[in-house]
């Protein structure tokens, strides 16, 4: 039993390997799922007349971030602050990044920038962003021609 006990102990040679395991793996190109760590994870889609843009900032206040837009980009800056009373020499494992952020997302098409809104509640961020109207799809309406428009066009025989 003596052999097992040694293993409810912390190993700090343990602990360090297992960090530059998860170092090496944030460096593989490509990985499906992960996301540059320190940034917000974000969902957009389209919402016919919209697109939502829905990003998850726990720690964050509203207060603490920044939008602006630039065409069809958007740009998202905050500030993650350290919990106050906790020195940073007492972490052990530290997996929520602190600091400031910046994110910049394409949007797939122009928005309307003057009518664009942001709400904030339970550490999610919202922000709606009105398709510009040139960007929105338009309804063209045929009407029958009062001249035979067939004529119009050249037969086999005037293309000669």
């Amino acid at each position: 039993m003596s052999g097992l006990n040694w293993q409810r102990h912390w190993d700090p040679f343990r602990d360090f390997q297992h960090e530059v395991g998860r170092l090496f793996e944030s460096l593989e190109p490509a990985q499906p799922g992960r996301v540059a760590r320190g940034v917000p994870p974000i969902n957009l889609y389209d919402a016919g007349e919209a697109y939502i843009l829905t990003a998850q900032l726990p720690g964050v206040g509203p207060e603490e971030v920044d939008l602006s837009i630039t065409g069809e980009t958007l740009t998202m800056r905050g500030d993650r602050k350290h919990p106050p009373g906790v020195p940073e020499e007492s972490y052990r494992r530290q997996e929520r990044q602190f600091g400031r952020w910046t994110r910049t997302i394409t949007l797939p098409d122009r928005v309307d920038g003057a009518n664009v809104s942001a709400s904030f509640a339970d550490g999610v961020l919202t922000v709606t962003l009105p398709k510009a109207e040139e960007s929105r799809p338009r309804q063209i309406s045929v009407t029958p021609s009062a001249v035979d428009d067939r004529a119009l066009v050249p037969g086999p025989e005037a293309r000669s």
